[in-house]
Parts: structure tokens; sequence; C-alpha cells
């Protein structure tokens, strides 16, 4: 059972958008992760997970917290999700060619949701799942309920069990952007491979709201009001990250230009080491 859902925010005390289109059951589950000096702001009626202070206001304050999250959850199974996501669920005829709905895509309802969470909570059962979550929107479906060995970013549902046996030896928070890019790797890595929705997606509103795209802290405080840039994924601070990275997992990323602009590809298969079951194991070890 996914016991916890995690969400991390800043200066967003009134706009809560994930927690907002959450089933009340769900809700149950949610612990906000709020700065020290920003609690009292949060009225929401959930739990409440004050991350240090000495990590508030550092460079990589996001990464910092993501891995206070995950060794806070521990062993349990838990998803961590960004404060601005809604939830939706494509037309299955996108991997059956059997319609379930008139539209090939919309916003799931709250029994869809309760869905959803029940399939990742089996997904994680397998053996060698350990991280699932929704697809996005603005990439081409698969023609397969889903796909493993994926970048799974925005909401995700972790095994806690498998990641807290790796948690210590990842190095995830050298950088400050990007640094889900990096967890995917790390974990891919270490045997803990990744599976992502094609029914399930989610609708990040930071990325695609006028209204919010200003307020995406994590980007928006490394330059001057005056000085934002159109594009936050074209900018050198983005493309350094990106290059720690792929010296770090050099098989698992290019990056090069095209036509003026930086770009980059992800070999997520290229990184991961699968792991044999641990019946597997033993039935090796009983032939010997």
């Amino acid at each position: 059972m996914i016991e916890r859902i995690y969400i991390p925010t800043v200066r967003r005390t009134s706009t809560q958008i994930t927690y907002d289109n959450l089933p009340n059951e769900l809700k149950k589950k949610v612990t906000m992760v709020v700065e020290p000096g920003e609690r009292h702001l949060y009225n929401y009626p959930c739990e409440y997970l004050e991350i240090p202070e000495k990590l508030v206001g550092t460079w990589t304050q996001l990464a910092e917290t993501r891995l206070f999250i995950h060794k806070h959850a521990g062993k349990i199974r838990y998803v961590v999700a960004d404060d601005d996501i809604i939830i939706g669920r494509r037309n299955s005829n996108t991997w059956t060619n059997v319609s379930n709905m008139e539209t090939s895509r919309r916003p799931a309802t709250s029994d869809e949701i309760l869905e959803m969470f029940d399939t990742f909570d089996a997904w994680l059962d397998e053996y060698d799942i350990g991280v699932v979550g929704p697809s996005s929107p603005d990439t081409p479906p698969a023609e397969t309920e889903y796909a493993d060995t994926k970048g799974v970013f925005s909401f995700v549902a972790y095994d806690g069990k498998m990641l807290s046996e790796e948690i210590d030896d990842m190095d995830i928070t050298c950088v400050r952007v990007a640094e889900d890019v990096l967890f995917i790797y790390e974990c891919l890595s270490r045997g803990i491979n990744t599976r992502l929705s094609t029914e399930w997606m989610m609708d990040n509103r930071s990325m695609t709201s006028k209204e919010l795209k200003g307020t995406r802290k994590v980007w928006t405080d490394m330059y001057a009001d005056d000085d934002q840039p159109e594009d936050h994924f074209q900018t050198e601070n983005h493309y350094e990250a990106l290059e720690i990275i792929r010296k770090k997992f050099p098989l698992g990323m290019r990056i090069f230009t095209k036509q003026g602009k930086k770009k980059n590809t992800k070999y997520w298969k290229r990184v991961y080491i699968h792991k044999p079951s641990e019946h597997m194991n033993t039935m090796f070890s009983w032939n010997t």
C-alpha cells in the first residue's frame, strides 16, 4: 500500500493544485514539506514536515529536500509529487485499439485517481520495479500500457524498501536543476528499475500555465526579475547540470547542438543494471 504522499512546496501557501485535486481519501495521506519560516502560513488539513533550517536558501535546496524526504519515508511505499499537478487519463485505444472515453484524454476522476494508485502499488510488487509514475501529455504515448526503464518525473511513487538500501550511497544533491534526471540514473545504475504509465498522465501546471510559469523558484531564483530567460531548459545553468550528469553516466546521455539550440538525448536503458530476483538467486544457490 502507498502510505504517504509528500508534497514539497515553497511560496505557494494558498495555491496547492496537487492537494486540491486529490480524492479526500488520499488527502489524508498528504504531508506537505515546507520551510520552517513558512509553516505558519499553511492551513491545509494535512500533516507537515519542516526541512532543516540549514537547507533553506542553499543552491541545491530542492535536491537536498528530496533526499531529506526519501530518508524520512524510510522503507514505506510513498509518493513525492510537485505541488502543481493535475492527474489525467488517456483513452485506452492508444494501446488496446478499444476506446473507453469520447476524447483522446481528459482529467481523471477521483475514483480513477484511486485506481491509478492501486495500479502503481501493484507495479511496485514486481521485484525489479522501484519507481513508477504517470507520463507527460507533451510526449507521444507508448503503444503499450506502460514502458519500463524510462524517466519518471513530477509525480513519482517509490518502493522505500528498495530505495532505502541504496539512498546513502547515491549522489543526488550535486546539481540544482535536473536533479530528478540524476536521481533516475542513480536508481537505474543500482538495479532499481522504473515504469512509466501510458494510461495515467500528469499535467504540470507550472509548465503550462502562464500564471504559474514564473513561480518555479528552483528556476526563477537563479535570475533577476528583469533577466528571466524565455526557456529555462535552454539556459547555461541547465546544460551545466546536464554535463555534470553526463560525465557521471557517459553512456546515458548525449549533448549536442542543432540549428543553434542545445539538445540532449537520454539513453536510460544503457545505464540500467539488471539484478536477478531473490528467487533466481535462491535457485542458483540451491543448484550449487
